[in-house]
């Protein structure tokens, strides 16, 4: 009866973890679908494209919960046991940041005892090793981290480290810093 339906994310709330550049992107698309945007970021952006919430409460909010946060020791595993068990009965998860921002036994466990209705997975924590419990999980949709895969994206991502690579040799600090530590220790010839 339910073969290939999926969720209605038409007024339903999305809640964003890290509201930076591509959380803001997802934020105005799902605008578009008159979804109610939350988003769990360090500081208070006062965005007119979401209401910044706590971490808890965006997870008991949320219909769907999408990542954007970069890895880092505070998020890894950011989405464990205790967070799952925090999202709505029935929620889907999506992770297009980091894939060790996830334990993946717990969301594995999760997708098979019915708490989450799915989970969209385009990052792993072990790449290109898939956990053999979420390749059995009928609930998980997962995707060989391919979502930047157009033409388009590609050009970008290419052009972005070119121009990051001209910026080093110039002794400019490069767009879109990473570690801003190494940056500041740098050599200097």
């Amino acid at each position: 009866m339910d073969l290939l339906l999926g969720a209605d994310v038409w007024g339903q709330t999305l809640g964003i973890v890290g509201f930076g550049r591509i959380g803001q992107a997802v934020a105005r698309r799902a605008r578009g679908f008159g979804m109610e945007v939350l988003y769990s970021h360090p500081r208070d952006l006062t965005s007119e494209l979401g209401a910044h919430v706590t971490m808890d409460e965006l997870l008991d909010r949320s219909d769907f919960v999408s990542l954007h946060c970069p890895l880092t020791p505070a998020t890894r595993h950011l989405i464990d046991a205790r967070a799952l068990a925090a999202m709505r009965p029935g929620a889907i998860l999506v992770n297009t940041a980091r894939g060790a921002c996830v334990d993946e036994a717990a969301l594995a466990a999760a997708l098979t005892d019915g708490r989450l209705a799915g989970a969209g997975l385009d990052v792993f924590a072990d790449e290109p090793r898939v956990d053999p419990a979420l390749l059995g999980c009928p609930r998980a949709v997962l995707a060989p981290h391919l979502g930047s895969a157009t033409t388009t994206a590609r050009r970008r991502m290419a052009e972005l480290a070119l121009g990051a690579a001209r910026a080093v040799l110039a002794d400019e600090r490069p767009p879109n810093l990473v570690n801003p530590d190494v940056w500041a220790v740098r050599r200097r010839a």
